[in-house]
């Protein structure tokens, strides 16, 4: 007997799928031996099979080892989606190293702090970015610096890029060595590898992203991942078609990508159709590969869904063909799930999670009528609670607004080296998630918003993303987000900044009338600036600052 919640799943739990294999690396070599000739990654009309991507990811693990790096030691990986992320991802994990995901437009002391922190002996990027990457990693412990050549006729070098020279060299001042992938791949066997690492070691050392703090440093086990994908499984059937694509615009890099789109996709054999970059302010690229790629599955986020959408009835067929249409990493506004419905004539499927729990907690279900504004119901083995901010340990009654904690499987194993940081955010095995929501009788939970981004103005709390609600019915806006700012006599009172559609116009008083007729007036910004961008997460999420 499942939870109250399980009758919404997409498939019935009585109907459960075969295990997976405990370990991620064992996850590619069983698709390997299955489906040697599917293909895995597609980039520019190249392709890689399973068979080859299992292979290359042998010999990489061969050459690690051979470096001396192996069970328990960090490499990071400073790479964009592109073929050679899989190979070094499984590669780490079939030595028995643990990934460092690192965002690849980190650089300077912040990428240093990042490989002193997380103790990587390796890092891995391509040619491009060597010079600066090698100039973050002086004075930290890293030892070998493996290097991917992407440049070439016309392609920018970047300072420090190598020469053919370069293979295999250690930098004059001491700095770590340079090996390039290639050279070492072919000097390696693809013989298969004994496992090096358990369920329960680490596999990877996430920074989280989305806030202007520090970013954390979530430590998931082997077993966090494969659990979390076993649940998504679990919970819906896969979709239709034997190797159909998965278009992964999500970086691998963040956790929602290297869950959903690198992991997920090898357990179900899917080709994944590459995107290394992704820009929400030149979307013509994606939106090409989206009607070429046919793809069966797209999990995206909403700035990614909106720039879509401005091409309207140009993208209805494309989307009208996609079985799944997912979206995370933020609230999906109700005027972007509304346009997608007229276009497509089904709904985003809104999902939840997060770093700390490998990357999902919540799915929307798609064989039951959608529930505007919710994140679905909580996946197999998940437990969830709303409790009171004073205390995080009062579970609050249906409809009440409060934090959100769950516990699974999928629930990290703590911050690295932060016991402090770990004892906050897991307390009595709920891991507090700092974020606001409430529950309906069914099940079904809805996000209000982070319990970090609260304001309160005299005494009042106020949620931005109800503000910024109004804000988007506007028509000509696009985007918004609202802050909090100091005030001296209220505490803190309220700024916004929006973006507008293309070829739209909008004076600030309109808008600010607009909310002084729906607010109420401790609610309504007292300042609104149109802007040209927001600042943004990893994966495309704007970001509250405060004005500058």
């Amino acid at each position: 007997m499942g939870a109250p919640w399980s009758r919404f799943y997409d498939r019935p739990v009585e109907d459960p799928p075969a295990p997976l294999a405990a370990t991620l690396p064992e996850l590619l070599s069983e698709r390997a031996r299955e489906t040697p000739g599917w293909i895995a990654t597609s980039l520019d009309g190249v392709d890689a099979t399973y068979g080859e991507l299992d292979a290359r990811a042998s010999r990489f693990a061969h050459a690690l080892l051979g470096l001396g790096i192996g069970r328990g030691d960090r490499v990071a990986l400073l790479l964009p989606n592109s073929p050679i992320y899989p190979i070094a991802c499984y590669g780490v994990l079939r030595a028995g190293a643990v990934v460092v995901n690192v965002n690849v437009m980190t650089r300077g002391p912040e990428l240093a702090r990042v490989l002193a922190h997380t103790g990587a002996r390796a890092i891995v990027t391509l040619d491009v970015f060597l010079g600066a990457v090698e100039a973050a990693a002086r004075g930290t412990a890293v030892e070998h610096l493996l290097f991917h050549r992407v440049a070439g006729p016309g392609a920018p070098a970047g300072p420090g890029a190598p020469g053919p020279g370069d293979a295999a060299s250690g930098d004059p001042a001491g700095g770590p060595a340079r090996h390039a992938i290639a050279d070492l791949l072919r000097a390696s066997p693809a013989d298969p590898l004994p496992l090096a690492a358990g369920p329960d070691d680490l596999a990877l050392l996430q920074l989280t992203s989305g806030t202007t703090q520090a970013p954390k440093v979530v430590m998931l086990s082997h077993r966090n991942i494969v659990a979390n994908i076993g649940q998504m499984i679990r919970f819906r059937r896969s979709p239709p078609g034997d190797n159909g694509a998965v278009l992964c615009v999500l970086p691998f890099f963040h956790v929602f990508g290297f869950t959903v789109c690198l992991h997920l996709s090898v357990v179900r054999g899917l080709r994944m159709v590459l995107v290394p970059r992704f820009d929400p302010t030149s979307i013509l690229p994606i939106a090409e590969l989206l009607e070429r790629s046919h793809p069966v599955s797209f999990p995206a986020v909403p700035s990614l869904w909106a720039a879509l959408l401005q091409r309207g009835e140009q993208i209805a067929p494309a989307l009208a063909r996609l079985p799944i249409a997912s979206s995370g990493g933020a609230p999906l506004p109700a005027a972007l799930q509304r346009e997608f419905g007229r276009l497509a004539g089904r709904p985003i499927l809104e999902n939840y999670g997060l770093s700390e729990a490998s990357s999902t907690t919540h799915m929307m279900p798609a064989l039951h009528p959608l529930r505007p504004g919710s994140v679905g119901v909580p996946i197999p083995d998940t437990e969830a609670r709303i409790v009171d901010l004073e205390t995080g340990a009062r579970e609050l009654a249906v409809g009440e607004i409060g934090e959100l904690v769950v516990r699974g499987p999928q629930v990290m194993q703590g911050y690295w080296r932060d016991e402090a940081l770990t004892a906050q955010a897991l307390r009595g095995g709920w891991l507090h998630t700092g974020d606001l929501a409430r529950r309906d009788d069914d099940g079904y939970y809805y996000l209000v918003d982070r319990k970090d981004d609260l304001v309160i103005v005299s005494g009042f709390n106020v949620y931005p993303s109800e503000v910024e609600a109004v804000l988007l019915r506007h028509p000509a806006v696009r985007e918004a987000v609202v802050m909090g700012v100091a005030d001296a006599s209220r505490g803190q009172h309220l700024a916004a900044r929006v973006v507008l559609r293309e070829g739209q116009s909008v004076r600030p008083e309109e808008l600010h009338a607009l909310c002084t007729a729906d607010l109420l007036p401790y609610k309504v910004p007292r300042s609104i600036r149109i802007v040209d961008e927001l600042p943004r997460s990893p994966t495309g999420k704007p970001l509250r600052r405060a004005p500058g």
